[in-house]
């Protein structure tokens, strides 16, 4: 049942009345749509929210306790709202537009605990002004870099994820350590638009890795998982050193080197070896009867449609046979 509710608030702009406050999920998520057009609420959110990204948010941010670290938008066409000595009230009969937040006010409906959301609320608003307002946020923001999240993976260490942290590190061992055959060649941040491979593209594959149980690969600690993916990158640079120097060789190319990242575990496999005691003279044995004309990427295109890592990834296992 709709109830009004007294929240603690600041008054940021006065005309057009702009507040910050903060208020309970579950009241808000009663008083809250995500498209005005919307009458029915619930059913508005779970065609607008990806339920699956809802239900991740309850579990790891609301039922830990956690709060977010930005503020939900919201708007109303109410024009005034009861502010005394940092007291809104907010009436039982109160609509929001969720402009921004849909995903994290939603998580609400999944959590089994009850969060109190920082929100910025506009006061005033027409239909128009509201759909502007939305376009405005949802249109003009830049989307954080795959690489620089996975950057950020390295610095925050998240307890929850720890084969993402040995994935990050890994990376970034690769790119900063001399010894490496990628030195200085992966973009950690996705900013430097000079640098091909990107580590959104090479932190996904090696968290793939180092967790495989296949050929033991998970039971190995850091060093041996750089260990082996140095040797490895050793082999595809003796293959055609000339084209890994220039960066102009297939096998360099980001789709190319994860797919050939995936068969790790396959050659380990094969030579009924650990992977952390075969060496690179091996690996060259098996990369050298890839064709390489054959993964351009005009080629694996006019083949295989869209060219995904899936059949790139089969279409090298078919060459070095395993």
């Amino acid at each position: 049942m709709a109830r009004k509710l007294k929240v603690s608030a600041i008054l940021l702009q006065e005309y057009p009345r702009v507040y910050s406050a903060v208020i309970p999920g579950k009241w808000l998520i009663e008083h809250s749509t995500p498209s005005w057009r919307i009458k029915n609420p619930k059913k508005g959110f779970q065609r607008v929210v990806r339920e699956q990204r809802a239900q991740e948010i309850a579990l790891t941010v609301l039922n830990q306790g956690r709060t977010f670290p930005n503020s939900i938008v919201l708007a109303t066409d109410k024009r005034d709202l009861d502010f005394s000595q940092s007291q809104l009230d907010l009436p039982a009969g109160i609509r929001f537009l969720v402009v921004d937040g849909q995903h994290r006010l939603w998580a609400q409906y999944y959590a089994d605990l009850e969060a109190n959301y920082s929100c910025v609320i506009h006061l005033g608003l027409s239909k128009v002004q509201m759909a502007r307002m939305f376009l405005e946020i949802n249109d003009n923001q830049k989307r954080v870099p795959s690489s620089l999240r996975w950057d950020l993976v390295r610095l925050v260490r998240p307890d929850d994820d720890p084969t993402a942290i040995e994935a990050a590190e890994l990376v970034y061992a690769l790119a900063n350590d001399p010894t490496s055959p990628l030195y200085q060649r992966i973009d950690l941040t996705g900013e430097q638009a000079e640098i091909e491979l990107k580590q959104g593209s090479v932190a996904p594959e090696l968290k793939s890795l180092v967790s495989s149980r296949k050929a033991g690969f998970k039971d190995l600690d850091f060093d041996k998982h750089f260990e082996i993916l140095t040797r490895f990158l050793a082999a595809i640079r003796a293959v055609d050193p000339q084209g890994w120097k220039s960066g102009k060789s297939t096998l360099v190319k980001a789709r190319v080197l994860r797919a050939l990242l995936r068969i790790l575990p396959d050659l380990s496999a094969k030579l009924h070896k650990p992977p952390h005691t075969i060496s690179a003279g091996e690996y060259v044995e098996f990369i050298q009867k890839i064709d390489r004309e054959s993964l351009a990427p005009e080629k694996i295109i006019a083949a295989q449609g869209s060219a995904g890592i899936k059949q790139i990834h089969g279409l090298i296992k078919k060459q070095i046979g395993i």
